[in-house]
Formats: structure tokens, sequence, C-alpha cells
């Protein structure tokens, strides 16, 4: 009984910490907090499942990512099938239509919210954070979109594929709000403008 019970107070802390923190923003949430709100006893319990708040806050990002991860890859796989791994609007819509989809759900739109308070967290670098979990997902993308604006100088196409990642994270929070406001584009509608708003990024005059 006693893994069940170490499971679950993980699981809950995650969630405590993944609710608080898209109402309040990082700098608004104490680990008292959390631990309170996970029913756990006191809060070390957090240092023992995670080692330190930091690190809270990596697995809660990471454990919904890893699942649009493979969503992306998904969508890669059948483009490799159909030989376009140069198609940039097939390339960003890999990269959007999972965010967009897991808004769909309450907890998706829930994460959106943590993920766009990490976004605007200057203690956290979402790109780093991203290649710190291993996404598959994120390291094609952008080997893929940067093939496509090769054109462009080092310098900028870098800069651009860095913002792109917080850049679908804002978008994809910009859209949950918009569901729960009752004010919504049709999902499909929302993608495509998404791809390009981020084609427009991609491709603007330097």
């Amino acid at each position: 009984m006693q893994q069940p019970l170490r499971q679950n107070t993980k699981a809950a802390l995650m969630s405590a910490a993944e609710r608080l923190i898209a109402e309040k923003g990082l700098g608004g949430v104490s680990v008292r907090e959390i631990t309170k709100a996970a029913g756990a006893r006191n809060e070390s319990a957090l240092q023992y499942h995670f080692g330190s708040m930091e690190d809270l806050i990596r697995e809660v990002f990471a454990r919904r990512y890893r699942e649009i991860d493979q969503s992306r890859l998904e969508i890669l796989e059948k483009m490799d099938a159909d030989d376009v791994n140069d198609d940039l609007d097939r390339l960003l819509e890999a990269a959007i239509r999972p965010l967009l989809l897991s808004c769909q759900d309450v907890e998706g739109r829930l994460y959106a919210r943590f993920s766009a308070q990490l976004t605007a967290d200057p203690r956290f670098d979402m790109v780093d954070l991203v290649r710190s979990i291993g996404l598959d997902s994120v390291r094609a993308l952008g080997e893929r979109i940067g093939n496509c604006i090769a054109d462009l100088p080092d310098s900028i196409r870098e800069t651009r594929l860095r913002r792109l990642l917080p850049l679908s994270a804002l978008i994809m929070a910009d859209y949950a709000r918009q569901i729960e406001a009752g004010m919504a584009l049709p999902v499909e509608l929302a993608i495509r403008e998404a791809k390009s708003s981020m084609a427009g990024f991609l491709r603007a005059p330097v």
C-alpha cells in the first residue's frame, strides 16, 4: 500500500503545482501552498518526490508535453511517408496542431495557462527546458523548419527558431482563453490562422 500512496502524493503535488502556477504565476506560489493544496502532510513532501521546486515545475511541464511530442512525431512520420519534409506549412501544422487540440478539454487549457506562465518568467528558458527533457519532435521540427528558412542570415534564423517555441506556447494559451470566453474560432480555422502567423514571423523581411 505504501507505493500507491507515494505515487498519489506525487501526482497530487504535480496537479496542485500546475493549477496554482497557472492561476498565480511562478512568483505567486510557495512550496507551502502547493503541499497544502496537494493534501501532503508537510513541505518536505515536495523535496522528497522532486528534489526542488524547479524540478517539480520541469516535471509538470514535461508530463503533458510528452503527449504533444508523440502527436507531432506521428505527423512527421506521415510527412516522411509523403516525402514532403520541406513543406513549411505542414511543418508548422505539426508544431501547432497538437497544442490547439489539447485546448479542447479543461486539463489542456490549464496546461496552456501553466506553459504561458513559464514563458513569461525570466527564471525559466523554455527552449532550454524542452531540450533538457529530450523531446524528439522539437529537435526534428527545428532542423526541418530551419532548412525552410536557410536563406536567412544564420543569426536571424537561429533567433527566430528559438522564439518559435515560446510563441507557440502563447498562441496555445490565447486559444485556451478564447475557448473559455466562448469566442474561439473552430479548431481547424484556428490552426490555419496560427500557421499563417508563425509563417509570417519566420519569413518577415530582415
